[in-house]
């Protein structure tokens, strides 16, 4: 058999409203709280992951740039007596398409990431929605 859960005190159940606002107000800064907790995290999270993409996105671009550095120095200086200046200008214009490339690539990479605080926002928007409010 259950136990019957026990019932309010009795200030309480009288609907005695310093205690209900109390009440009240006790748990919205609970729910604020967590919330704030939340939006912490999920930014401490977000700045570690920007971080970290950031570091070898750096590290992977200076590699394939000295790679292709070293690559046209070898093709200018094999072509040197022979067809240098097209060499040189070859070496600019992928340098230039490079350079096109990875802005492309970067701004694209920013514009699909998700929002900093999307976790929260939508905690915050569940809250509403149960306490009867407007979505």
């Amino acid at each position: 058999m259950m136990d019957a859960p026990a019932p309010p005190p009795d200030n309480i159940a009288a609907g005695d409203p310093p205690h209900v606002l109390r009440a009240l107000l006790t748990a919205t800064l609970d729910s604020l709280r967590t919330r704030v907790e939340l939006a912490g995290v999920e930014f401490e999270m977000y700045v570690l992951s920007m971080a970290r993409m950031l570091v070898w996105a750096l590290g992977a671009l200076a590699c394939a740039l000295l790679g292709v550095a070293f690559a046209l120095v070898a093709l200018i200086v094999s072509l040197w007596d022979t067809h240098r200046m097209l060499a040189l200008l070859g070496g600019s214009a992928l340098f230039i398409a490079l350079a096109a490339t990875f802005g492309w690539l970067g701004a694209r990479t920013l514009s699909d990431r998700p929002d900093v605080f999307a976790g929260s926002l939508e905690q915050l928007r569940e809250d509403v929605r149960r306490t009867g409010g407007a979505p």
